[in-house]
């Protein structure tokens, strides 16, 4: 199997899938990190492409899991095609 970088699906267009800020931590910033005094944290992760500026959101680790079980980033075939229900 193939699995994408964030950063390759951070490139991607991804507004149409909900993420509208790819590539914008949605917790901490470049003075306050993530889980320190003081960080903020955004108000809908779900539109946000990093958690703290290293890790995916759950948004992310959702298109790259439909890509794996339905196309395209699973090679040579989707997962789903290749473990059908019985």
């Amino acid at each position: 199997m193939i699995y994408p970088g964030v950063h390759t699906l951070a490139s991607a267009n991804l507004r149409w899938r909900g993420i509208t800020n790819a590539l914008v931590a949605c917790c901490g910033n470049q003075t306050v990190a993530c889980g320190k005094p003081g960080c903020t944290v955004c108000d809908d992760p779900s539109t946000y492409g990093s958690w703290d500026g290293t890790h995916p959101t759950e948004a992310v680790y959702k298109v790259i899991a439909d890509g794996v079980l339905h196309g395209p980033h699973a090679s040579p075939l989707p997962l789903a095609k290749t473990c059908p229900t019985s």
